[in-house]
């Protein structure tokens, strides 16, 4: 098979945009027909690493692992091909340190063989690592801890979680999670520490729920189990949980509440966890949410700040309707910053489920690959998240539709008290995707809020609480000037924060440009694109009086 050529473009000043407030700073093309699997590009230590699983062409069941690596100027001159073994293709991933882990699967049930590609992106080395022992489950997450692969999956309606030792050949299966009435609210990793944080839910025999956060170390040891059983009300429970970084022995579990057995949200609880496993909650509230609705029109806001006042003064805790699901936090020394969506399931078969909307298994991982092999646009692998946690994939809803409120963000210092709040409307977009609208670049003062609409991308920027601009919209441009752009493929597209205020696009192009006999040609190429944003750099519109002058 013929190796791609790759074509870097970029420019000695950085390409600006017909708005400043964001730049193009460097540009990376590989040739790629729009019919071909697209590049899942993740960051790495001083980078990029790139990959996909392209089949041969023709009726047949071979294919290729093809990989590259860029600088953070996006430079490069690696690409590798490792031929897969027939009939399998990517199912999951991870990043280890150096190494890259590639997990393959032939077919799509509990049942399917699997086995794993490990490559060193230093020596550039591949392994074939096979796992012939893993449990028969619905696998759901894959991560790899420090030469542990770690399988989480659901397997008779329970969830269940396995380590598997690659230097020793040794399984073990995570005890405390496979039974009934139990999900899996997130897996994570700390790699520094060498340890594995699950977040469980289980309901009891009276169905009151609680959630348990259980810690590992690679060895698949219980190291720590920290619960949290009744709420002080018990008519209200915790809805969902998203973990922050184990930093000096402290944690914290921040996510939505509502009430118990209703779809009705209350607002957003911190627990902080201290380095003996005691937990302290804060409960917040749209009372502690003053800007919750500068989404709306003024009069409309006004009318509804009105009744909420009337709700506060009978002691009343008013509920956040439909959906408010907590999507992210980030985590500074001087605090926390959730990004939540408020968001309507639209379509008419939307089933509600102990008290969550029924797509949000996207939480595992939230721009991960999509474990059931069910993707958006042309490519498998754009705009994917992962598979559901509620058993067989009939069971996934993928023909739901979203139409989101707004996005909400609340700045919280380490003891749970509101430094501020601020909310972007999100103009009622609809979509098929249910995991979170936007990405976020946040430095403790500034919010980049980006996010695709189609073929264009749309910035809002809230500095200090304060909104300065939203939905501003921004073409996809081209970087260099002699060339012209013919056709973006809208489902192969991706945006997502890399680091600081860079945010990553990339997606696939048909490209005019003049060759070296000075004639006319096409090409087709998966490109990334660098993007710097500055919201400072924004110059408001001129009223419509100063205009006509």
């Amino acid at each position: 098979m013929k190796k791609p050529v790759f074509t870097l473009l970029f420019s000695l000043a950085l390409a600006f945009s017909a708005f400043s407030q964001l730049m193009y700073v460097d540009r990376f093309e590989v040739p790629s027909s729009f019919g071909d699997e697209n590049f899942i590009v993740i960051p790495k230590q001083a980078g990029l690493v790139a990959f996909r699983v392209q089949p041969d062409k023709g009726l047949n069941l071979k294919g290729n692992l093809q990989y590259f690596l860029t600088d953070y100027n996006l430079n490069s001159d690696s690409f590798k091909e490792i031929r897969i073994k027939d009939g399998y293709d990517l199912t999951g991933y991870d990043l280890e340190e150096d190494f890259l882990y590639i997990l393959m699967q032939k077919g799509t049930g509990a049942t399917s063989d699997r086995y794993l590609i490990e490559i060193d992106l230093k020596s550039e080395v591949a392994k074939e690592i096979p796992l012939d022992n893993i449990y028969a489950m619905e696998l759901q997450e894959f991560f790899v801890l420090n030469r542990s692969a770690i399988f989480m999956g659901n397997a008779d309606l329970r969830p269940i979680v396995q380590i598997y030792d690659i230097a020793d050949n040794d399984l073990i299966t995570i005890q405390g999670v496979y039974f009934k009435d139990t999900k899996i609210l997130q897996l994570k990793k700390e790699s520094e520490l060498g340890v594995l944080d699950l977040l469980v839910s289980r309901r009891d025999k009276y169905k009151m729920k609680q959630i348990s956060l259980l810690t590992f170390d690679d060895n698949g040891n219980k190291i720590r189990e920290v619960v949290i059983e009744k709420l002080e009300n018990p008519d209200l429970e915790l809805v969902e949980g998203i973990l922050t970084p184990i930093q000096n022995y402290q944690q914290a579990i921040l996510g939505t509440y509502g009430n118990r057995k209703r779809e009705s949200y209350q607002g957003i609880y911190l627990a902080d966890i201290n380095e003996f496993g005691e937990y302290k909650i804060k409960y917040l509230t749209l009372q502690d949410f003053p800007r919750f609705f500068d989404y709306m029109k003024e009069k409309q806001k006004e009318k509804k700040l009105q009744e909420m006042e009337k709700y506060f003064a009978k002691g009343k805790t008013p509920s956040i309707k439909p959906v408010f699901s907590a999507r992210e936090v980030i985590t500074l020394d001087q605090g926390y910053l959730v990004y939540s969506d408020h968001f309507l399931a639209t379509n008419p078969r939307y089933i509600p489920r102990d008290g969550a909307y029924a797509n949000e298994a996207y939480r595992y991982s939230a721009n991960r690959l999509m474990m059931d092999q069910t993707g958006f646009g042309n490519g498998r692998y754009a705009n994917s998240f992962p598979g559901s946690r509620y058993g067989n994939s009939y069971a996934w809803q993928d023909q739901g539709e979203y139409e989101f409120v707004s996005s909400y963000f609340l700045f919280l210092n380490r003891s749970g008290e509101v430094i501020w709040d601020s909310a972007l409307d999100l103009l009622n977009k609809s979509t098929f995707i249910p995991s979170k609208y936007g990405e976020v670049s946040f430095d403790g003062e500034k919010i980049h809020y980006m996010y695709l609409d189609g073929i264009k991308m749309y910035m809002s920027y809230v500095k200090n609480g304060e909104v300065i601009f939203q939905n501003q919209s921004f073409d996809v441009e081209l970087m260099n000037e002699e060339e012209r752009l013919r056709e973006t493929q809208e489902g192969s597209l991706s945006l997502t924060h890399w680091m600081d205020n860079y945010f990553l696009l990339t997606g696939k192009q048909k490209i005019r440009y003049l060759n070296s006999e000075n004639k006319e040609e096409t090409k087709e190429v998966f490109f990334l694109t660098k993007i710097k944003v500055d919201g400072d750099l924004y110059v408001p519109e001129e009223d419509e009086d100063l205009q006509k002058k």
